[in-house]
């Protein structure tokens, strides 16, 4: 009995602690608000505020973070992980 839980013992010390808080170091990212060259857009012009969308982020120099939550909201499609 004392084997196994030296052994039990010996086993845990090498393990790694996990991370303390998500997203160490990095910010919370901030959405996108894509509307047709300040006019609203329609709902139905979700394929064209996509492509809008992955425009604005490849002139930063990033890519597009599409997410399930991402949205139609008054004439804005609001895009909620932004760029990255």
């Amino acid at each position: 009995m004392a084997a196994a839980l030296s052994l039990t013992l010996a086993l845990g010390a090498c393990v790694q602690p996990a991370p303390q808080g998500a997203g160490q170091g990095t910010a919370a990212p901030s959405p996108l608000r894509v509307t047709n060259n300040g006019a609203p857009f329609q709902m139905f012009e979700g394929a064209a505020a996509r492509k809008l969308a992955d425009a604005t982020c490849a002139g930063q120099g990033k890519r597009l973070r599409p997410s399930i939550y991402d949205r139609f909201d008054a004439g804005t499609w609001v895009y909620v992980e932004g760029c990255a």
